[in-house]
């Protein structure tokens, strides 16, 4: 087979008052080793929901730069799950403007990565007028000798009074050749805001694999147990039912 490089670019524009749900997934076939490199642009105008699901899975011998730039609208929402697992090299930026108030962005994301993978997740929400909400919930689990980063920014302007800004980065890194980098950034020029970040790195508990054993079950049992509780809570942030009982099927 030979190499491969697929070059993407789409323009989607949500009307007023319109609904979309749209899943990207990546799986490969065979061991084509090949490049992807997409585009993707959304309109969302006023009252108008977007709901994407981004899958990468199984594609060992593949490198990926995924680039989703969207301009939101009022009072519509932009929501944006994504679980990067497969690909030995991907970046994934997503990009979103909230140009007018009340309008809506949710990024949660899923690193599972491991052999010597190599994943990226940057995100920039700007918040450019009133009575905006963001929130992003990234978790990562890290084996062998993978490498995971999140690079997340919520930039505040002056006239983005009563934002609602959140992000939370949580890794965990079982592996002492594997490594996370988090990097939360936050930009505020307003002053009526309520803006939060976290992030934590660190291997699990011995005291929770403890409990666990304790109550019967065996040490990959308890560590496996731990792991999908884990991934799980992002999970529970998909908001279409069969969407979410489609990953729980990667993940479990």
């Amino acid at each position: 087979s030979e190499n491969k490089i697929i070059n993407n670019k789409s323009f989607i524009s949500l009307g007023k008052n319109s609904k979309l749900n749209l899943l990207e997934y990546y799986k490969a076939e065979d061991s084509i080793k090949y490049f992807n490199n997409t585009i993707h642009n959304y309109s969302i105008q006023k009252n108008a929901m977007l709901k994407k699901f981004s899958i990468d899975s199984n594609l060992d011998n593949s490198y990926g730069y995924h680039l989703t730039n969207v301009k939101s609208y009022s009072n519509s929402i932009f929501e944006n799950f994504l679980f990067s697992s497969g690909s030995s090299f991907v970046k994934n930026e997503i990009h979103c403007n909230l140009l007018e108030s009340f309008s809506s962005c949710f990024v949660n994301a899923l690193m599972f990565l491991s052999n010597q993978q190599h994943h990226e997740l940057k995100t920039n929400i700007n918040h450019k007028n009133e009575h905006c909400k963001s929130s992003q919930l990234v978790k990562s689990v890290l084996l062998d000798k993978s490498n995971g980063t999140y690079q997340g920014k919520i930039y505040v302007t002056k006239d983005a009074q009563k934002t609602d800004g959140y992000q939370l980065s949580k890794a965990l890194v079982l592996s002492e050749n594997s490594a996370f980098n988090s990097k939360p950034e936050l930009e505020i020029y307003a002053d009526d805001v309520k803006c939060s970040h976290g992030s934590t790195s660190g291997n699990i508990d011995e005291n929770s694999i403890f409990y666990l054993m304790s109550r019967g079950l065996s040490r990959v049992q308890a560590k496996q147990l731990i792991i999908d509780g884990f991934l799980l809570e992002v999970v529970e942030q998909i908001t279409d039912s069969e969407i979410k009982k489609f990953v729980e099927k990667q993940i479990i």
